[in-house]
């Protein structure tokens, strides 16, 4: 049985580490809670602001939709007003039938209205002068002097209900457009159109509408509080073919109803951090019997052949398909070091290479001694060979840029690099080796063709 002292320096920041431990578990928990609180808020909000954004284009859609189905209507008088007057309930019905706001139609020449479709429930409207009525001609005339439709109210209908009016003007000479025939009203079912673009069951949310006539911000509150234009949470134009109306928001979310899921954080924080706790105290005494030393290289405390092993294989045993590149890297002519300088000088040359090296590459990749000469580098986050072959020149050229000084002597160092990417499917790590050693001697035979004295010393 091996008996582990742990000696009282041990034992005192043993002590240090559990009191800021828990202290930091306790700030944590409450920090997180807090964060999770406010996250989901914020993501409860952006919903209600999507759900916002969906009805305004659901307003839009619906009016524009059915306007310009109205505008045909519009078309076919302007083209033959006779042949449309004569034909009307067939013209007007294949326009309501397809149409999913519109109530009804009305076609007054000269400003008198003398077809409306369908006639049930309007006759009355017939032989109606707008001019009898100031409110109405002034819209009937906006869309004349404007020449082109305008969207009136909503309204309060004479035979109940609400709706939207659209006045299009006609004219007889068109493309002039300076002859006025007359004008169609559409009437379109405001009632219908709430219901349909679901702003009467948006939930966590105030909603208020104005603009009546589309005069946007200036026009008059027509649908909820007037108080929510003071300083709303979210502001909204809806467009109109005739000018716009604004939608504005008051975000009604509770943060007291997250009150249960903060707890539910804390608490799961508080367990993780007790699991965590305990597992550290049961690695504290292994770590007295295996140390990080059997991963490291002696020479130059970079990672040894066997982590290096270790971290391939953990990245080939992934789920997720891997990204990364295996570099093998080797120096030309390292031999002819040892043997005209020494075994001292060769390990002195490593440790020069290596720290070349660290600084060459990105922090998060992974460099390793494999043996003798050899290195190996895990280049992450890369998929083509266009990356891979940047890093490899970056690195042949710090290692260039960056002789090798023994005492009046100075070494030109080079290296050749081969590499390989995982491939799909179940790469080994031998397979994944085996490519970039191979890639690596066919890099440096092309060196050797092109320097016949690969070592410089001067």
């Amino acid at each position: 049985m091996i008996r582990i002292t742990i000696e009282k320096p041990t034992i005192a920041l043993l002590l240090l580490f559990s009191s800021v431990f828990w202290g930091l578990t306790f700030y944590a928990a409450k920090h997180i809670a807090h964060s999770i609180v406010v996250q989901e808020i914020s993501e409860r909000k952006e919903v209600v602001r999507s759900n916002i954004a969906l009805v305004r284009a659901k307003i839009e859609n619906a009016i524009f939709m059915d306007t310009y189905l109205a505008e045909s209507l519009a078309t076919f008088v302007t083209i033959d007003s006779d042949f449309a007057i004569e034909h009307w309930s067939l013209v007007a019905a294949k326009v309501v039938d397809e149409s999913r706001l519109i109530r009804h139609v009305g076609l007054a020449p000269n400003n008198i209205i003398s077809h409306v479709y369908p006639a049930e429930g309007n006759r009355a409207a017939i032989g109606f002068d707008f001019r009898t009525r100031p409110e109405q001609f002034r819209t009937v005339e906006l869309a004349r002097t404007s020449k082109r439709v305008f969207i009136a109210g909503p309204l309060q209908l004479v035979q109940g209900g609400e709706a939207l009016i659209a006045r299009f003007p006609v004219f007889s000479d068109y493309p002039l457009n300076t002859d006025y025939w007359g004008a169609i009203s559409v009437v379109l079912d405001y009632q219908k159109l709430l219901d349909s673009s679901g702003i009467l069951a948006l939930d966590d949310a105030k909603v208020a509408l104005r603009g009546r006539d589309g005069q946007g911000q200036n026009g008059a509150v027509f649908f909820g509080d007037s108080a929510l234009f003071g300083a709303p949470d979210v502001t909204i134009p809806i467009s109109l073919p005739s000018g716009q109306w604004q939608l504005v928001a008051d975000y009604q979310i509770d943060p007291s109803t997250y009150s249960k899921s903060e707890n539910q954080v804390r608490l799961f924080v508080h367990v993780i951090a007790l699991v965590l706790f305990l597992s550290l105290l049961i690695l504290y005494r292994a770590y007295y019997l295996a140390r990080t030393a059997s991963l490291q290289d002696e020479l130059t405390k970079l990672p040894n052949r066997r982590h290096a092993i270790r971290q391939l294989s953990s990245l080939l045993g992934r789920t997720e398909p891997p990204s990364f590149a295996l570099l093998n890297l080797d120096l030309n002519d390292f031999k002819l070091v040892n043997d005209k300088f020494g075994h001292e000088v060769g390990d002195k040359l490593l440790l020069h290479v290596s720290s070349i090296l660290r600084s060459s590459v990105r922090v998060y990749d992974f460099i390793a001694r494999f043996g003798g000469d050899e290195f190996i580098i895990i280049v992450h986050r890369v998929s083509e060979e266009e990356q891979v072959n940047s890093i490899v020149q970056h690195i042949k050229q710090q290692i260039q840029q960056h002789p090798f000084q023994v005492d009046r002597h100075l070494i030109a160092i080079s290296v050749s690099i081969g590499h390989a990417f995982p491939q799909a499917g179940n790469t080994s790590v031998s397979e994944l080796m085996a490519r970039a050693d191979h890639n690596m001697y066919y890099d440096k035979s092309v060196f050797r063709q092109q320097n016949h004295n690969a070592l410089e010393i001067d």
